[in-house]
């Protein structure tokens, strides 16, 4: 399943407290098992981080007490959702997708910022190899009308969260978009210290595109005031 929108950053989030952090600051032991020799394409190093963060869970029996009070048959002798629940059913994760899926958008990745930035990209932020590739090449040509194309690529590295965005959406990136990318580059770091913070200026600008708030404005006039 892709994953498009505000809905990849809430995801993201809420699936682990490290998806935001860079490699540089993982424990010794994982870090070493997520840097691979120096002869692994970055395209097969950026699968391993992303099936290392993110693994198949296969099967999963339903929670004990879903079928509470539900009788096994119905008075006709039909079986009820409890018989069906009885049965291993496969889950599945917003972040289940193929290799091929993963690899495909590390590709895209790499055409648009290269294999070093993509590689890098994947490292801070995993799921961004979840997000809709569709939208990479017309999102980063809508930040560019905006802040040029060297500024717009600088920007979406340091904040690999606005991949998600679609062109629309990227459209109404402004000059407080660029100066919390900023902001997220150099929280990032500082680990799950300022995790919840980082969560929270990365869903500024999808905040306020759904209430017309302009809550950085506020932000900084406040600030400044």
């Amino acid at each position: 399943m892709k994953i498009t929108g505000p809905l990849a950053l809430s995801l993201a989030f809420a699936e682990s407290s490290t998806a935001f952090l860079s490699t540089a600051i993982l424990p010794t032991s994982r870090r070493h098992s997520i840097n691979l020799n120096a002869a692994t394409k970055p395209v097969d190093e950026a699968i391993a981080i992303f099936n290392k963060r993110y693994p198949p869970k296969g099967e999963f029996k339903p929670l004990f007490f879903t079928s509470w009070g539900v009788p096994a048959t119905d008075i006709d002798g039909s079986p009820t959702s409890k018989s069906k629940n009885n049965k291993k059913v496969k889950s599945k994760r917003m972040f289940d997708i193929n290799e091929a899926q993963i690899k495909a958008a590390f590709q895209e990745l790499s055409k648009l910022y290269g294999a070093e930035a993509a590689l890098q990209m994947s490292k801070d932020l995993p799921p961004v190899l979840a997000f809709d590739k569709k939208y990479f090449k017309p999102a980063l040509a809508e930040f560019t009308k905006t802040f040029g194309v060297q500024e717009a690529k600088e920007m979406v590295m340091r904040n690999p969260g606005l991949l998600a965005l679609k062109p629309e959406d990227a459209a109404d990136a402004d000059d407080q978009t660029m100066q919390f990318s900023y902001i997220i580059a150099k929280t990032r770091p500082a680990g799950p210290v300022l995790l919840y913070g980082t969560f929270a200026l990365l869903m500024i600008p999808v905040i306020e595109g759904v209430t017309g708030t302009p809550f950085r404005a506020n932000l900084f006039h406040s600030i400044v005031n």
